[in-house]
């Protein structure tokens, strides 16, 4: 089997699950929009379960794979399997060690600091669902971890379909909400109680995997073992780094809600003596999250997908110093997510009103929620493309050790963020904060292309620039088969029967497909029969 056909394979049994994942994900939120709409308590939780969302990216999409898999794969390659068993059991209890102690810290902050300092009523909901949540952080890190473990061994599978079981666990909670209590405040407890079970499930379906791997865990407070201090050492600057983009994302939701104006109180207040209007108004967090959760759907599908398959044999072939195979997985990896990601952000933003409609606009979600959550999947889906394109970009760079360039990058991307949030939302609201985030995602993936080919054993080479001209035109032919298309279905105002809304989404949805696919077929896109072949072949 060749390496291509390894990677591809693999991108699909990541994309299966992460698709499988997306549309249960999809399915839990339309029920969530149906009971709590874009209320202040939906706002509290979005807040709250980004807090320890924020350790679940930073380790399982960030600093602990970067740091553990080129090590523990550096381990396999040179000293055998036996001594490589013994690196994880170190990884691991150090892991739980420090985990331990971050639950144990955020817990009585979190029970103390309400008690101290006056909050409105919307802050004090936010720290009653973290005490139930934020042990989540200890299962969803180890969670990360066994992922690491099990990618470096070439098994997917498993550590695509943890998601799964999230979102089970917690369409369960949103299907019992209502039976919890008469109001949005009782019944919202139902979702955090179903977020901490999703994570201690999400731990005990891996050890049957790891055990087949023969990867049993054994406590070893071996402290001193060079592999630790290796992996501590490379996480640190990608812990700092990525922990500012997601300290950032943290702070999105919190302008949303500091800079609201709450139900029923004051529409302005008061700034170093002046008085200002708030910018928006309640609900912009919730806003800001089911948005983000429709842009996150190609992203996880595809960016994360490559990246996550790609990022295993970047590292072997950088431990090989094998430099052109390197370049070359890379390039292919590259081709492969701006074949998907920018048709994707065309799509979205083509098909937003619809998507909207069809998934979210029932019951509490009315038309205000609509358009709020649709104007904003416009800013985020700007940079759709760029978002899965950093994925692999980065990766590359802690495929070959270099974890302090993408972290110098990212926080000067992180600083502009926060400058256009500020500035921003006083013109276009929460639409201001996804704008913000799509420009910086653009103007970082430019600079760490730039650097990629000036400094580290990586070139971008013709075909790229050859590929994305074809996908662009490809792109632009179906957004007009999509814009014809979807005239023939008038805008019932939120009226109409599902049926109907689901032909106004799909209908052009496949127009737009038939008009992409031929005219990549015309333009022999490489990435288009690359995928077809590779459906077509049995696993």
């Amino acid at each position: 089997m060749t390496e291509s056909h390894k990677l591809f394979q693999s991108v699909r049994i990541i994309s299966v699950c992460t698709f499988l994942s997306r549309i249960l994900g999809l399915a839990r939120d339309m029920i969530c929009a149906s009971i709590f709409g874009t209320s202040m308590v939906w706002d509290a939780f979005t807040v709250a379960f980004k807090i320890p969302n924020l350790f679940r990216r930073l380790f399982s999409e960030g600093a602990l794979s970067a740091a553990f898999i080129p090590v523990f794969t550096e381990n396999i390659e040179k000293r055998g399997k036996a001594e490589a068993l013994v690196f994880v059991n170190v990884i691991a209890t150090a892991l739980i060690i420090i985990l331990g102690g971050i639950v144990l810290l955020g817990e009585s902050s979190f029970f103390v600091i309400p008690r101290i300092f006056q909050m409105q009523e919307k802050w004090h909901l936010i720290f009653k669902l973290l005490i139930i949540m934020f042990p989540y952080v200890f299962f969803i890190c180890m969670v990360a971890f066994m992922a690491a473990v099990l990618n470096t061994l070439h098994h997917f599978f498993m550590p695509a379909l943890a998601p799964v079981v999230m979102n089970i666990c917690w369409i369960s909670g949103a299907v019992l909400a209502p039976y919890t209590g008469k109001t949005l405040d009782t019944m919202i407890y139902a979702i955090a109680i179903s977020t901490f079970v999703s994570g201690l499930v999400q731990v005990i379906i891996h050890i049957p995997i790891l055990r087949k791997k023969e990867i049993y865990y054994q406590f070893i407070p071996r402290f001193s073992h060079p592999g630790l201090k290796l992996v501590l050492t490379r996480m640190a600057p990608v812990v700092f780094g990525l922990g500012i983009v997601q300290v950032n994302v943290l702070l999105d939701s919190l302008i949303a809600v500091g800079f609201s104006s709450p139900d029923g109180g004051p529409n302005h207040f008061n700034f170093a003596g002046i008085i200002l209007h708030f910018p928006m108004k309640a609900g912009a967090a919730s806003v800001l999250y089911y948005s983000d959760r429709l842009i996150q759907f190609p992203l996880g599908v595809f960016g994360i997908a490559v990246a996550t398959a790609v990022f295993p044999l970047f590292s072997t072939h950088a431990v090989r110093e094998d430099w052109n195979k390197f370049s070359t997985s890379f390039n292919k990896a590259l081709k492969f997510i701006l074949f998907i990601g920018i048709p994707a952000s065309l799509s979205i933003i083509m098909l937003r009103e619809p998507i909207v409609d069809l998934l979210y606009r029932r019951n509490k979600f009315d038309a205000e929620s609509a358009y709020r959550t649709s104007r904003v999947i416009l800013f985020y889906a700007v940079g759709i493309w760029a978002y899965c394109g950093l994925h692999v970009l980065i990766r590359a760079f802690y495929s070959v050790k270099d974890t302090v360039t993408p972290v110098k990058v990212g926080a000067v991307c992180v600083g502009l963020n926060l400058i256009l949030n500020l500035s921003l939302i006083w013109v276009l609201q929460e639409g201001g904060l996804a704008l913000s985030t799509a420009i910086s995602a653009i103007v970082q993936i430019v600079i760490l292309a730039i650097i990629l080919q000036k400094r580290l054993h990586i070139k971008i080479e013709n075909e790229v620039f050859v590929s994305l001209q074809k996908t662009v035109v490809a792109s632009i032919v179906m957004a007009c088969a999509c814009w014809s298309t979807l005239k023939i279905f008038p805008d019932l105002n939120g009226g109409g029967s599902l049926y109907f809304k689901g032909l106004r989404l799909f209908v052009p949805m496949l127009s737009a497909s038939a008009a992409f696919a031929g005219t990549s077929v015309l333009l022999k896109s490489e990435e288009f029969s690359h995928l077809v072949r590779l459906s077509l072949r049995k696993t």
